[in-house]
Formats: structure tokens, sequence, C-alpha cells
């Protein structure tokens, strides 16, 4: 009788052993589910940057671009840093412009930065009132200081150009676009 005794204590003590090991497993799964959770979501809010208005032409004589983004995202972006480059839309030719833009003050939710892209190149066929598309392609980087990381973003435009003296409209690049564009860069060897 001693051994039976025995015998259903091992048992006890094995099964009790069992269910805390699959407590303190299944608990482990709930602390790694719940961390996942919760940087997934510090992720979302990140900064995130997007038109609020179309690209506009604001000057006739001489094509200047008002590009206004906005940050929709929850956090403020710090260390905003722009690369623009204008192309022509047959990219048959080196880049009507290039230039880079830094913002040294915080952006934070809903609020915006305005880049301005002059195209002095352009003068002469803006007068004639006849102006070929171009593609501009914008490249933002910038940083989350809440979460540490930085991100980026590339924005491909296209401005049908001019026509008879009337300013055509200004557009997202399609994907097709967006391919031979990429390749030009590859080809010119241009990096952003």
């Amino acid at each position: 009788m001693i051994r039976k005794k025995n015998k259903s204590t091992n048992y006890t003590t094995m099964i009790a052993t069992m269910a805390t090991a699959v407590l303190a497993i299944t608990a482990l799964i709930t602390v790694y589910i719940t961390i996942s959770a919760w940087k997934e979501e510090r992720e979302e809010n990140r900064p995130y940057f997007t038109f609020q208005d179309s690209p506009q032409v604001v000057n006739h004589e001489s094509p200047e671009f008002e590009i206004k983004f906005t940050n929709v995202g929850e956090h403020p972006a710090v260390n905003l840093w722009s690369k623009s480059i204008v192309i022509n839309a047959d990219l048959k030719s080196k880049p009507l412009a290039m230039d880079e833009y830094a913002l040294v003050n915080d952006i934070p939710k809903n609020a915006s930065a305005t880049l301005l892209i002059e195209l002095d190149s352009l003068k002469k066929q803006t007068v004639q009132g006849t102006v070929p598309p171009i593609f501009i392609v914008i490249v933002l980087r910038y940083e989350d200081p809440i979460i540490d990381r930085q991100f980026e973003q590339i924005l491909y435009i296209k401005w049908n150009g001019m026509e008879n003296g009337e300013l055509l409209v200004t557009t997202h690049a399609e994907e097709d676009e967006k391919h031979r564009i990429n390749e030009y860069f590859r080809i010119n060897k241009i990096n952003f």
C-alpha cells in the first residue's frame, strides 16, 4: 500500500509540474504577442508624408512647382531631407534639375512642409507656350524620434506640360512609367 501512495504522489507531482510548464509557456507566448503588437502599433504610428493638395505650377513665366507635404502619421518627423530630380518624360536627356533640401524643424502630426522646385531651364519653352511632359521624382528621408528609426519615401509625379499657353494637369506617374524612370536612373548612375 505504501507503494501505491508513492506512485500516485509521483503522478500527481508530474502532472502538476507539466501543468506549471504549460502555464509558463503560455505566459511567455502571451508576453511575446503583447510586445509584438505593441511594436507593430508604434510602427503604424510612424510619420508618413502625403500630398494635401496636388502639386501646382505657381509661376507661368518659368515653371516653379509648389509641393506641399503633410505628415499624416501620429509621430512627428525630424531631420526631413529631400532630393528632387526633374527629367523630360522622353527620358532621353540629362536631368533638367536636381536639388536637395533639408528641414531642421520637427514636423508634427498634420503639419506641412513646402518644397519649391524651380525650372529656369524651361523658361524659353514656357514663354513660347509649349512645354513637353516632365517627371518629378522626390526622395524623402526623415526620422521618427519616438521609435528612433529612419524612413524613406519616393514619390513619382508627372506634369503633362503646357500646350498653347495652357498649363496641363499634374498627376502621379503610372507603374510602367515608374519602372522606366528607375531604369533611366540606373543607366545614368543617378543615386539618391
